[in-house]
């Protein structure tokens, strides 16, 4: 198999130049000399018969829906009502759509390749890993963007009634085209850690249809009342509010952050996250796999801890910090388990790249190794909700709020950096980042529920005393505790102050200990495992 990657025909990438020239040169290259794998996965689509079958089937099925729920509205609704709730519909249909068919296409590609034997010919052409993710992105969006357009007529009959503008409905499209880039990156990064085709869709849609479900009644149902708070021009309760949003709501920084920083970080953040972790999986053992997600963990956090806090300042109130912190604290949870991946070194491949490229220390610093990991990870969640709970103290109008917040963020800190050194000394310990996710997510569910489920057995959590909870102090839950204690000005908030800081100092010390640990063990490992190796030639020969 032959596979051009160069077309002399496009100029070469504008060295100093501003970033409209490099999007121009990437879409003349798009053009003129696109991904081969992207344009092999078309003509391979495009010759089967059952894809146009199946495009026209969920086309007629999505057509024949809609008609009906207009002539049930129609009898009694006026038809602007009518309007809205076809739309709402129709991308609440749409939606779930390209999320169970955008995981489950792109879950077949990169694993199809590798249970058909064509990776390794695939390797042989001299594409990169990153270009090869790139043509399979390419192609499943390609197909899955295709259902987006048969459904497009049909999408467009809901301002034909009325109450709904024809900028929202090309909104909507705009969005579910997002939904659908993120819901393919997704399947692309399942697909990438397995072999099975069968296997990888089983697991992507196992994974996927949860996700999707609880994305749209929390971030579409549930938000849309926080919305409606903001901007009474969007109802509550409607689950499609984005775009409406946008078109009806008044320009301001409210309108900046709530509308534009956080979608575009909901889903660039994520998508990139996606795209590194299926090149990090299709790439050899030896290869540097880590600095590409340890820069995308530098990236993120501040701007994830920036829109937070922009959300603070601009609406204001205890309940947004809370979200805030709350947000630096699940980032700082998935730091954890991303680096219960890493390997326990740099191997001899990497170290030579670094030697020839003079790398510094920084460069060091953010290259395979678990230790280097956990040391990022643990100061970058230290700082993120250091600076989360500052501004929170700044935004506090009593003292009561002050100490919620302090107590709220004082706990999350402490338990992120117990979170990160567990699974570092876990990995250390593991031979490969299995093991050591299986035994976080063990050790997340037993510090977050077990004190709570140790009072239902023991009958103690039902009928006991409003000082029983004390009891439960060793689980983070108990950090939503002590902010409700403080904000509703209780007689005797020492005692669960005093508790929560017993419970977050254990976290924090027993943190400290299992990192320290774990580096100590991960290098020794390392050292051993490569004298090891350096050792077998020598015996061989």
């Amino acid at each position: 198999m032959s596979i051009q990657t160069h077309s002399p025909s496009v100029a070469p990438e504008p060295a100093s130049a501003g970033p409209l020239a490099r999007l121009r040169w990437a879409l003349d290259r798009l053009t003129k000399n696109p991904n081969p794998v992207w344009i092999r996965e078309l003509k391979q689509s495009a010759r089967l018969s059952r894809t146009p079958v199946i495009l026209a089937v969920v086309t007629g099925m999505t057509t024949l829906l809609i008609a009906s729920i207009g002539g049930v509205l129609s009898v009694t609704a006026e038809p602007a009502q009518i309007g809205i709730g076809v739309f709402h519909t129709f991308f609440s249909l749409a939606f779930s759509i390209v999320t169970a068919v955008g995981p489950a296409v792109a879950a077949a590609t990169i694993a199809s390749e590798k249970s058909g034997r064509t990776w390794e010919a695939l390797l042989l052409t001299g594409m990169t890993p990153a270009a090869v993710a790139r043509g399979k992105f390419l192609a499943s969006l390609t197909y899955v963007l295709s259902y987006v357009v048969m459904l497009a007529p049909v999408g467009g009959l809901s301002f034909l009634f009325g109450g709904v503008a024809p900028l929202e409905v090309l909104l909507a499209f705009l969005l579910l085209g997002l939904i659908s880039a993120l819901s393919v990156a997704f399947g692309l990064a399942m697909s990438s850690k397995f072999a099975s085709p069968a296997v990888a869709i089983l697991v992507t849609l196992f994974v996927a249809l949860p996700l999707s479900g609880a994305a749209y009644g929390l971030g579409g149902v549930a938000l849309s009342f926080a919305v409606h708070n903001l901007w009474p021009g969007v109802t509550a309760g409607a689950p499609v509010w984005l775009p409406t949003a946008y078109v009806r709501a008044d320009f301001g920084l409210s309108y900046l952050v709530f509308l534009v920083f956080s979608p575009v970080l909901v889903t660039a953040l994520p998508g990139w996250l996606f795209y590194e972790i299926t090149i990090s999986n299709m790439a050899s053992p030896s290869d540097d796999s880590s600095t590409r997600l340890r820069i995308w963990m530098l990236v993120s956090g501040p701007l994830l801890c920036l829109v937070g806090i922009l959300a603070a300042v601009t609406v204001g109130g205890f309940d947004w910090v809370q979200v805030s912190i709350l947000s630096c604290w699940l980032f700082a949870g998935l730091l954890a388990f991303l680096i219960a991946g890493e390997p326990l070194g740099p191997s001899r491949r990497v170290e030579a790249h670094w030697a020839l490229a003079g790398a510094g220390w920084l460069r060091r610093l953010l290259g395979p190794g678990v230790a280097r990991a956990g040391a990022v990870a643990a100061g970058l969640s230290l700082l993120m909700l250091a600076a989360t709970t500052g501004v929170g103290l700044v935004l506090s109008r009593t003292r009561d709020q002050l100490f919620a917040t302090l107590s709220f963020g004082g706990y999350a800190a402490a338990f992120s950096l117990f979170l990160v050194g567990f699974c570092v000394w876990a990995r250390a310990r593991a031979h490969s980042g299995a093991v050591p996710r299986v035994l976080g997510t063990g050790a997340l569910f037993l510090a977050l529920l077990g004190p709570y489920i140790a009072l239902a057995i023991a009958g103690m959590l039902a009928d006991a005393g409003d000082h029983i909870l004390l009891l439960a102090a060793p689980s983070p839950a108990f950090a939503f505790v002590l902010a409700q204690r403080f904000r509703s000005s209780p007689a005797d908030p020492e005692l669960y102050a005093l508790a929560g800081a017993a419970a977050a100092a254990g976290w924090a010390l027993l943190g400290v200990g299992l990192l320290i640990s774990g580096t100590l063990t991960a290098r020794k490992r390392w050292r051993a495992e490569r004298a090891e190796r350096d050792a077998a030639p020598a015996a061989s020969a």
